[in-house]
C-alpha cells in the first residue's frame, strides 16, 4: 500500500517573532549565566529543565508583562513565543476563546487576556494543574477575563450548555499515540501528549467534530502539529478534506523546528450537516 504523502508545498511559513535574544536575556538577567551552554555566542542549555524554566519566565515577564509560576517536575515547559505568535496568526482583539487544555501556566489563555483582551474559557483535566492555572490567572489579575473549567474527562460536550458559542476555539493537543524516547526536560504528562489512534490523531478529529458546534459564524478552530508528526498531519488533512472543510495551514518556524498551525473557517451555518456525516 502507497504511503499517503502530507501536502506541505505551497505552505506560507512564518519566522517566529523574536525580539530576545540570549544575549539581551542575560545582560537583563545575570542569574541566566551560569545556565549557559556557550558563551560566544550566548545560548541557554536547553539539557536543563531548570535553565529552560528561568528562561521562559523572564520571556513571558519581559516581553508580555506576564508573572507565570510553572510547574517544576512533570509539566510541559510552554515556549511563551511560538504561543504568541500561533495566537497573533489566528485570533483577533477583543473576541471569545475557547482554550482546551490550558496546562498548568495557562500560557495561552493569559496571552490572549493580556495581548489580545479575549474573554477566555479554558479547560483543563489535570486537579493541580487546574490549581496552579487558577494562581497563574490570579496573580496577573485576569481572573475577570479568563475562567478555567474542569473537563472531567471532556473535551467540550457535556461541559457546555448547547447554547454556549465563542469566535475561537484553541487548542494546543495532544498529537502522539506512543512516547518512544519521552523528553523529561520539557515535560508532559500523558494526557498532554498521548491520543489515541493509529497516528495520534483521534483527540483532534473529536475536538473538531464537537467545536464546530459551539462556533460563532463566521469562527475559527485552531490546533498546532509539528512537522515531525507525519503520519498525525496526514489523519487530520485527510479528516478535513472528506469531510469538505474550509481551512488554512501555516508554518510557524523556530530555528530548525517547524509547527503546522491548521485554522478551520466556520463562515455558514453548516454544521447541522457536517456534523450528521462526522459522526
Amino acid at each position: 500500500m502507497k504511503k499517503k504523502h502530507f501536502e506541505d508545498k505551497g505552505i506560507p511559513l512564518f519566522q517566529i517573532q523574536n525580539n530576545y535574544p540570549t544575549s539581551k536575556a542575560i545582560q537583563l538577567h545575570p542569574d541566566l549565566i551560569p545556565y549557559l551552554k556557550t558563551i560566544n555566542p550566548p545560548r541557554i542549555n536547553k539539557e536543563s529543565r531548570e535553565a529552560l524554566l528561568l528562561y521562559n519566565y523572564y520571556i513571558a515577564q519581559d516581553l508580555y508583562d506576564l508573572n507565570i509560576t510553572f510547574e517544576k517536575n512533570n509539566a510541559i515547559i510552554p515556549t511563551p513565543l511560538l504561543r504568541y505568535n500561533f495566537l497573533q496568526q489566528v485570533i483577533t482583539k477583543n473576541s471569545t476563546i475557547l482554550e482546551i487544555g490550558t496546562g498548568a501556566s495557562a500560557i495561552i489563555a493569559l496571552l490572549a487576556a493580556s495581548q489580545f483582551n479575549a474573554q477566555v474559557y479554558a479547560t483543563e483535566i489535570d486537579e493541580e494543574y487546574i490549581i496552579l492555572a487558577k494562581e497563574n490567572i490570579a496573580q496577573n489579575k485576569l481572573s475577570e477575563k479568563i475562567s478555567v473549567i474542569n473537563s472531567k474527562g471532556k473535551i467540550i460536550d457535556g461541559i457546555f450548555q448547547s447554547d454556549f458559542s465563542v469566535d475561537f476555539i484553541i487548542s494546543n493537543p495532544p498529537y502522539y499515540d506512543k512516547i518512544l524516547s519521552p523528553k523529561f526536560l520539557w515535560g508532559g504528562k500523558s494526557h498532554e501528549l498521548i491520543s489515541e489512534g493509529k497516528s495520534g490523531e483521534k483527540f483532534i478529529i473529536q475536538l473538531i467534530k464537537e467545536g464546530w458546534k459551539y462556533l460563532n459564524v463566521p469562527g475559527i478552530l485552531s490546533f498546532i502539529i509539528p512537522k515531525t508528526r507525519h503520519d498525525t498531519l496526514v489523519a487530520i488533512e485527510q479528516f478535513l478534506n472528506e469531510n469538505e472543510f474550509e481551512y488554512d495551514i501555516i508554518g510557524l518556524l523556530a530555528g530548525n523546528r517547524t509547527r503546522y498551525v491548521f485554522k478551520i473557517y466556520k463562515k455558514y451555518m453548516k454544521d447541522e450537516l457536517i456534523s450528521s456525516e462526522m459522526i
